[in-house]
């Protein structure tokens, strides 16, 4: 079979991001150093960055990096030329080199000299955002009151709905890390006075800035306000982003198993909202290729685990979702964050990951050459341009 016509619309194609994370300045504090670009998530223990270097998907990322920039195949060799390009040329031959129509943007990570939207314009020719909602509750609760008065769960449900409905014509998506914060397992049934009662150990400790995760009965709050989200979404018809599988270490990989959203999705009130389970393709790929096959509103997407697992991985981990998951619901990102190296590595890679994975289906007698040409198009752009209704790459905001 001549697969000329598989690799040229693969290379050619450009690229939608549909999920990805700001690019830092290279002397945030919020760095520990390039390696850190090499580990899963942007919060690693130091000891294990230092065994990162020994990894598969290291030593092939680092020696990616390197051709592109023109260096030698060394940690050290890569880190001077960073430092002598600045963070405006790296950026540039990054995004460039990965071939983006668009990325999407989720601003929500709180990082020490965090570049903004309007500065990543910069580098492609469309960014939009994507709206993290436990990021809103926090910043809202940072800020209290103008009154200076307590917050009551009436108050601070009507603040933040207010707030995100005020955006939501200039998002594409929300998204929820409600994973990290007590797992995927929503109560559905959460009240008032359950979701009060979480608030007010919030509101007793007055350090700032507020991070949920510091305290240890915060689920019932986090899970009602991701009901309150879905309802927002619903009447703005915006997609909602959950992050499953894995991620860095303040995650509890045991409760990120997407099947535990199965009472949500089986919910009534939530049949005509549309979710994409972030990550999907590792290490719950089977579990979530199953809930793409029979749930409508179930999208996938295979960020994150492209380009952290070795190649074996990473093209099993496609595979698997595959194997039941419709190819009109299964779309590419980077999850690329800090670093414009890993918009690079999630892009590259991505290409040679489909391209292997629709070549070896023709092989098999599922798909001819032209399904999967169009396959292709459809996993690495055309997907996310129709689920994310991102109407021009020209055009900065939602349709």
């Amino acid at each position: 079979m001549d697969f000329s016509e598989l690799r040229k619309a693969v290379e050619e194609v450009e690229l939608v991001d549909g999920h990805s994370h700001n690019i830092v300045a290279l002397n945030s504090t919020s760095i520990s150093g390039f390696v850190q670009a090499f580990t899963v998530g942007a919060f690693v223990d130091a000891d294990a960055i230092a065994f990162a270097q020994t990894s598969l998907s290291f030593k092939r990322s680092l020696r990616d990096v390197a051709e592109l920039y023109g260096t030698e195949v060394s940690l050290q060799g890569v880190e001077e030329y960073r430092k002598a390009s600045g963070i405006e040329s790296i950026s540039s031959t990054c995004l460039k080199a990965a071939k983006f129509s668009a990325i999407l943007i989720d601003d929500g990570i709180e990082m020490d000299k965090k570049h903004d939207m309007q500065w990543h314009k910069n580098f492609t020719p469309f960014v939009g955002r994507i709206l993290r909602t436990e990021r809103v509750a926090e910043q809202i609760l940072e800020q209290g009151l103008p009154n200076g008065s307590s917050w009551t769960i009436d108050s601070f449900t009507e603040a933040y709905v207010s707030k995100v409905k005020s955006v939501a014509k200039e998002i594409h998506a929300l998204k929820s890390i409600a994973a990290y914060y007590g797992g995927l397992e929503i109560n559905l049934n959460v009240t008032k006075t359950d979701a009060e009662e979480s608030l007010k150990e919030v509101l007793t400790n007055t350090a700032k800035p507020i991070f949920l995760l510091k305290y240890k009965n915060y689920k019932n709050l986090v899970d009602y306000l991701f009901l309150q989200s879905l309802e927002i979404a619903l009447s703005y018809d915006l997609p909602m982003q959950i992050h499953t599988g894995f991620g860095d270490r303040l995650l509890d990989l045991r409760k990120t198993n997407p099947l535990h959203l199965r009472s949500v999705l089986e919910d009534k009130r939530y049949s005509k909202c549309r979710f994409v389970l972030l990550h999907a393709s590792h290490p719950y790929s089977k579990e979530a290729s199953y809930l793409a096959s029979v749930y409508s509103q179930v999208y996938l997407d295979f960020g994150l685990a492209i380009p952290k697992l070795s190649v074996h991985g990473m093209t099993s981990a496609v595979k698997d979702l595959l194997n039941l998951a419709p190819l009109d619901k299964v779309m590419f990102s980077t999850d690329a964050y800090t670093f414009p190296e890993t918009f690079y590595l999630g892009a590259k890679n991505s290409r040679e990951v489909v391209f292997s994975v629709l070549h070896d289906a023709c092989i098999d007698g599922e798909l001819s050459i032209p399904e999967a040409v169009e396959a292709a198009k459809d996993i690495l752009a055309r997907n996310a341009i129709r689920f994310y209704k991102i109407s021009s790459p020209n055009n900065a905001g939602p349709p």
